[in-house]
Order: C-alpha cells, then structure tokens, then sequence
C-alpha cells in the first residue's frame, strides 16, 4: 500500500492537493481581513476536509516507535478535534498482533482509516 492508501477505501489528499488547498484558505482568510496563524490554518482545514469526509495526507513515520496509522474518520463517533487527525502507534516496532495504540485512540489494522505497519526490510 502506498501512504494514501487505507484498509477501506477514504479520499486522503495527496500532498500536492493539500498544499493548494492550505494556500486558498490562507489567501481567503487574508482577503477578507483575517490573517491565520499556521497551526489555525492547519486546524480548520484538517476538521473542515474531515467533516465532508476528504482527509489529509498521512505523516510522515515518527522513528523507533510502530510504523502503523491511523486517521479517525467517522464524524459520529469522533470528536472535532480528534476527527481527520492521524494517529501512530506507539508501541515496539514489529509488536505482536493487528491492534494498535497510539496514547489517545486504539485500531486494529483492518479499520476503515488504518495504515498497516510498513514492511522493513
């Protein structure tokens, strides 16, 4: 699987789509008086693309920690704040099983929004 691919099919922006979209509700915000700061920007576009069910991209791995991921995406059952923001596991790389946690949310690879560990080499 590539980064935007999950276990079930989601609309997860590439890179490329999610900077042009960061940089219109910047240039939106300017024009009408408000100037955003980046962690604003960054907010309201993740829960805004959430909420309609488009995702951004996946992080990048945060090293020594297990590689799987996971973004919550359903609008019922999570919060705003923790709706379209990718979680990573933060047990031992390599752990046992398909059950996943990250501190804040628990997933088991085959649910709708998880990344499966990476393969090492």
């Amino acid at each position: 699987m590539t980064t935007n691919q999950t276990s079930t099919s989601l609309r997860i922006l590439t890179t490329e789509e999610y900077d042009r979209a960061y940089d219109r509700l910047t240039s939106a915000a300017y024009r009408h008086g408000s100037r955003l700061g980046d962690i604003a920007a960054h907010d309201a576009l993740t829960e805004t693309l959430a909420a309609i069910g488009v995702f951004t991209p996946a992080p990048d791995i945060e090293p020594f920690t297990c590689t799987a991921r996971f973004v919550p995406n359903d609008a019922e059952q999570y919060e705003p704040d923790m709706l379209g923001v990718w979680q990573q596991c933060q047990d031992e790389p390599g752990h046992e099983g398909t059950d996943h946690d990250s501190g804040d949310l628990s997933w088991a690879d085959d649910m709708p929004g998880a990344l499966p560990p990476e393969a090492t080499a």
